[in-house]
């Protein structure tokens, strides 16, 4: 019984020595989709033109994120007006109004400018912090010349992952319009637009290689005693 017992409880602090030494080299971070209603079923289209921009705005969840990538869903453009420079930007939600509108840029999203063919874009980021708990705006826009770029949207917020859309209710707005190139905002309860959010989790803060090395010493040496004590045991 003994025998048991020691072994055992030198299992234990073998796992404990190895987690101590996991936590003092961090948590590796991961890349995952935190936000698709891709596959929702189209409700209609918004067209976007040189002074007529539109947002959709998203909620974090309760962790730090970089934004990776944003998916959108375009329904084409007119030929004849396809020389127009879109672009997909990042804002926080500091705008004025009763609710929550776009506000500061917080990061451009690069990608293809002239999105007329109906099929999904993918435009990436690089290194657009996001806050925990946080809403934000993805704002599509277009910087010059005389566009017709249209993009789907849904009417149900339903959506997979850990990021979600706000409800639009009670003023709330899902979707923000601009008639001036972002100078102003009202809000829209239409939407949300079909999207796509992948992003990296920020990593688990290490531990201080002086203070994991002290625990790491400590356990180690606790192994080394209970095993002389089983071996006393044993002999």
């Amino acid at each position: 019984m003994k025998r048991i017992s020691m072994r055992a409880g030198l299992r234990g602090l073998a796992t404990m020595a190895v987690a101590v030494g996991m936590m003092g080299n961090g948590m590796p971070a991961r890349a995952e989709t935190v936000l698709s209603n891709l596959t929702a079923t189209v409700s209609s289209t918004d067209y976007l033109e040189s002074t007529y921009w539109f947002a959709q705005s998203f909620d974090t969840n309760a962790q730090a994120w970089t934004l990776n990538s944003v998916t959108v869903s375009s329904d084409g453009g007119n030929s004849n007006f396809n020389t127009g420079n879109f672009f997909l930007d990042v804002y926080d939600s500091t705008g004025s109004g009763g609710s929550r509108t776009p506000g500061a840029l917080v990061g451009h999203l690069s990608g293809t400018d002239k999105p007329v063919l109906q099929q999904l874009y993918t435009y990436t980021a690089a290194g657009i912090s996001l806050a925990p708990s946080s809403r934000y705006w993805v704002v599509f826009g277009v910087s010059s010349g005389n566009p017709d770029y249209n993009f789907n949207y849904a009417e149900d917020i339903a959506a997979t992952g850990v990021w979600s859309y706000p409800y639009g209710g009670t003023g709330g707005g899902v979707v923000a319009n601009s008639s001036n190139q972002g100078a102003t905002w009202s809000l829209s309860n239409y939407g949300p637009f079909l999207l796509e959010f992948d992003a990296t989790a920020a990593a688990v803060p290490e531990i201080d290689p002086a203070s994991a090395g002290s625990v790491l010493s400590l356990v180690l040496g606790a192994l080394g005693l209970a095993e002389r004590k089983r071996r006393r045991v044993i002999g």
